[in-house]
């Protein structure tokens, strides 16, 4: 179990610990970030990167998408949360400047973090969010960097138990917290363009990737 912090209930030390002993793919590279501070009494975050061996890179690596996941816990709930638990969570990634041009983008972006949660086993209400995408052109001395598109999303979203009771949910709680971790993960894998194949969902392929 992850080491409890002053203040931090055995409640949300054994969900910390659900995240830290979640099974993840080897593409993807984690690292425990500062929590906020001013959302819930307690929470817990995660920095992730889906990062592949490039010979363009200097160091032999390159990160294909990045994000961040929070853990909020408030012990009396909250109403807007329908729950004493909350994540939240940001993916951020580069595509191809004609595939992010794609008037769908938005909605498929939002149907890749429903179909991960949903493969995953992670359930969950009260669900939130937005998909935006952002473009950038080098001028002057920097004209000569290549134009680069991401799509961003941010969602956040309440974690429930399973409805029969089952799926692996820490004690007391009944969630499984490491379920929700490697949907967030799944995400990642999604926007970086690098997703197990979903019936019905398109894959977007990251920027300089599939030439």
């Amino acid at each position: 179990m992850a080491p409890s912090r002053p203040g931090e209930s055995r409640e949300f030390a054994e969900a910390v610990a659900a995240l830290s002993g979640a099974s993840l793919p080897a593409a993807i590279d984690l690292e425990t970030l500062p929590a906020p501070v001013n959302l819930a009494p307690h929470a817990h975050a995660i920095g992730g990167a889906v990062v592949v061996v490039s010979a363009a890179s200097a160091d032999g690596e390159e990160d294909l998408a990045t994000g961040r996941l929070v853990l909020l816990h408030r012990p009396g709930g909250h109403e807007e949360w329908r729950g004493a638990w909350r994540f939240v969570a940001l993916v951020e990634a580069d595509l191809e400047a004609e595939i992010a041009e794609d008037p769908l983008l938005a909605e498929v972006g939002w149907s890749w973090l429903l179909e991960s949660l949903a493969e995953h086993g992670a359930h969950y209400i009260a669900e939130g969010g937005t998909v935006s995408r952002s473009s950038s052109r080098g001028f002057g001395g920097l004209s000569g960097r290549p134009a680069t598109t991401a799509v961003e999303v941010r969602a956040s979203w309440t974690p429930v138990p399973a409805p029969d009771g089952r799926g692996g949910g820490s004690s007391g709680s009944g969630i499984d917290f490491a379920a929700h971790l490697a949907a967030w993960c799944g995400l990642m894998m999604m926007c970086a363009g690098l997703p197990p194949e979903y019936e019905g969902v398109a894959n977007l392929p990251p920027a300089g990737s599939r030439r």
